[in-house]
């Protein structure tokens, strides 16, 4: 075999061996692309947002609440995304916002159901009481959160229970009465009435 063959075989050698590699390489591409975009269909995130409208003495209301990264109990993630539940009341004296931005999210994501809130009058006035848990609630020791809006005054508690293995659970805090201080006597007995009779099931907690 002459150079000139020699020199044209070495060449075409070359080009095969870029081509399989380039073809290689999509192929690895390719694969780690579907891998991903399969480790994506498994994380489900969700968001929610409701809206709520009542007349009382301070006019027409409106409420807004926005979860992000809404939790579903009955399929994961349970944890591990960012978290956090904005509600905003807004009438024509007053317009007021709680965020909830949640610090601990690793551990726990926001559950949060519609159904879950609750109106109380006082005084012409409608209080509303807007309850969430966490998914990460999966111990005897459990919590749930409450926002509340009253007039022109907002408020946020997190409160602790305790839950047996059989389900069963009770408020879990030392001094309730102490804790719930800045709210008036009649919010504040409608609320502990409310945390006695309702939450009295690990099923209010997780799902």
């Amino acid at each position: 075999m002459n150079n000139f063959s020699t020199s044209l075989v070495i060449l075409e050698m070359k080009n095969f061996q870029n081509i399989t590699g380039s073809v290689f390489k999509t192929l690895i591409f390719l694969l780690m692309l579907s891998s991903q975009s399969a480790f994506a269909q498994i994380v489900h995130t969700d968001s929610i947002e409701i809206h709520k409208g009542w007349k009382d003495k301070n006019g027409e209301n409106k409420l807004v609440v926005n979860v992000n990264a809404l939790c579903n109990p009955d399929k994961p993630p349970f944890d591990g995304h960012k978290t956090k539940i904005v509600a905003s009341l807004k009438n024509k004296k007053f317009n007021q916002t709680i965020v909830f931005d949640d610090k601990n999210y690793q551990m726990e994501m926001i559950l949060f159901r519609e159904k879950d809130i609750w109106f109380t009058e006082y005084h012409g006035t409608k209080a509303v009481f807007i309850p969430f848990s966490y998914c990460g609630n999966a111990d005897n020791d459990v919590k749930a959160s409450f926002i509340i809006f009253y007039e022109d005054k907002k408020h946020l508690y997190h409160l602790k229970f305790y839950c047996d293995d059989a389900g069963d659970c009770k408020l879990n805090e030392k001094d309730l009465h102490l804790k719930l201080k800045a709210l008036p006597k009649e919010l504040k007995d409608n609320l502990i009435k409310k945390l006695k009779t309702n939450y009295t099931k690990g099923s209010q907690f997780w799902g």
